[in-house]
């Protein structure tokens, strides 16, 4: 009498222990199924995430299109998941930017209003400095 073997199904990873090769067809996919290569006494050792882990490493080396939707799918969950991290992060950048702006909008007008002061005062210099040499040189002609 055969031996039983291992045989998995590369779309779903469901396995199954059968004698024949023409036997081992996938009850949910309907597709033949693939021979593991590990013996069944072995697999049976084995506990329930020793056989996931390599029937998911078996899946993923021999279907390349199943390990890049994995891989793609688990991105997109990372990057939903790190957004909805940083959702309240930009909301308090973006509240921080705002006082920001508005210090910078503060600091233009007082620096401009403190130019046009300096003008001011330095125009009233000059006047105050010019009926004085104006003065002077009236005192010199007499």
């Amino acid at each position: 009498m055969r031996e039983l073997s291992v045989y998995y199904c590369p779309k779903c990873g469901r396995y199954g222990y059968y004698q024949l090769l023409r036997n081992a067809v996938c009850s949910t996919c309907n597709i033949p199924m693939n021979l593991l290569d590990i013996r069944y006494p072995d697999f049976l050792h084995l506990n329930r995430e020793e056989r996931d882990r390599l029937l998911l490493q078996k899946m993923l080396t021999n279907t390349p299109s199943l390990s890049s939707y994995l891989l793609s799918s688990l991105r997109s969950r990372a990057t939903v998941e790190a957004a909805a991290l940083q959702e309240p992060r930009l909301q308090e950048l973006e509240t921080e930017n705002h006082q920001l702006n508005h210090t910078v909008q503060w600091m233009h007008q007082t620096i401009w209003t403190l130019l046009q002061k300096n003008k001011t005062l330095e125009l009233e210099l000059e006047a105050a400095r010019q009926p004085a040499a104006t003065n002077e040189n009236s005192d010199l002609d007499l």
